[in-house]
């Protein structure tokens, strides 16, 4: 196993299949840590994942990464929750509050990310990926 390195990256992201983080932050192979699930919400497992990345391999740098047209975000809790049940039989407990749109969604994880005593973000940052025409926006 190799040492910790300062220049290793976790980042958070959605499950979208037109998302390839690694060129799209102009990363290779072996520099992030990738963490993704439907809409690139920061949930409990994913601190869990951010937390352990920067305990075990020593990263520091953060970056949440949302995009355009993102169908994770296009329905309400409740509509998830029936479509879950009618495929599955079981109705999930998610606390899922979905945001449609990509900058504010952002926003809020990063605020969340802030937040919490188990994330290191001193080197916080946040993009808006745009599916359509494959720009990088600076999330302020």
């Amino acid at each position: 196993m190799s040492e910790p390195s300062e220049l290793l990256t976790s980042v958070l992201t959605c499950m979208d299949h037109r998302l390839d983080p690694l060129p799209i932050l102009g990363l290779e192979p072996r520099e992030a840590h990738v963490v993704r699930n439907a809409g690139g919400y920061l949930t409990d497992d994913a601190i869990r994942s951010l937390c352990l990345s920067q305990q075990l391999a020593g990263t520091r740098r953060v970056v949440v990464l949302h995009h355009t047209d993102c169908r994770a975000s296009e329905k309400t809790a409740e509509d998830y929750r029936a479509m879950v049940e009618t495929g599955t039989g079981v109705s999930p407990n998610w606390d899922v509050v979905p945001v449609g749109n990509p900058l504010q969604r952002a926003r809020i994880a990063m605020e969340q990310l802030k937040a919490s005593p188990l994330v290191d973000t001193t080197r916080l940052e946040g993009y808006i990926y745009d599916v359509n025409d494959g720009s990088l926006t600076p999330v302020e």
